[in-house]
């Protein structure tokens, strides 16, 4: 199972155990966690770690869960990325992610963390539809969210309680399905400038003849796919 991913500025790994005091600062800061995952249970550095080792021990697809640590090529770790809940037989999962810090937030990575994981959802992953919940005060990300392409499918009132503001909050659930993702121009135009590829088009399968040798197109496309993918590297 594929579990990382490049784009121009940012790619995606799965986290490890040494990204526990990262991810710690992050929890136990209260303008990322109020937005990212509300009422999170507070973990000590250690608790964290063992938690990220064991993991480590299964395959994602047997935890219905896997958590991303987005990095940038000069500052480093700048948030994380999720697709839980996933679900097999219906070919789903609920993306959710999260960027450290308030100077991040606006300034491109989340785009380019959403293409990449899309990327692998639709394209690697063969899932047939990422959904969201987005809390009710945080109006940027439901506007990002929209963005690309999710849907509005309906309003859970009343649904989440926030412990430390004591009162009750709405949350947006949201959709993207393959077919939508394939045909949506506004990502095909972000993956081309922020991954250097189209991401909308599904993958192709190259067949190799009983001489083992690619076809002479497929060759071609082939190597420019590579040229592609080390430009990206080197920028």
């Amino acid at each position: 199972m594929i579990l990382f991913n490049q784009g121009h500025s940012l790619r995606l790994r799965p986290t490890l155990p040494e990204d526990a005091p990262i991810l710690l600062k992050a929890y136990q800061d209260d303008s990322f966690i109020r937005l990212y995952r509300s009422n999170n249970t507070k973990q000590t550095e250690e608790q964290l770690k063992k938690i990220l080792t064991e993991r480590l021990t299964h395959n994602p697809t047997e935890l219905n869960y896997i958590e991303y640590m987005v990095v940038h090529k000069k500052h480093g770790p700048v948030g994380v990325a999720i697709l839980g809940d996933y679900s097999p037989l219906h070919k789903r999962a609920e993306y959710l992610i999260g960027l450290f810090e308030q100077k991040h937030r606006s300034i491109g990575y989340g785009t380019e963390t959403t293409l990449l994981v899309l990327d692998l959802a639709f394209n690697r992953y063969q899932l047939n539809r990422i959904y969201t919940y987005v809390y009710e005060y945080n109006e940027s990300s439901e506007k990002n969210t929209e963005k690309f392409g999710f849907k509005r499918e309906g309003i859970l009132e009343g649904h989440h309680y926030l412990i430390h503001e004591k009162r009750f909050v709405n949350l947006y659930i949201n959709g993207l399905t393959e077919a939508r993702f394939r045909s949506n121009e506004k990502i095909r135009r972000y993956s081309l400038r922020l991954l250097g590829r189209d991401v909308t088009q599904a993958p192709q399968i190259i067949n190799v003849d009983a001489g083992n040798q690619l076809p002479i197109e497929a060759g071609q496309q082939f190597i420019e796919g590579l040229r592609a993918m080390a430009t990206v590297h080197d920028e």
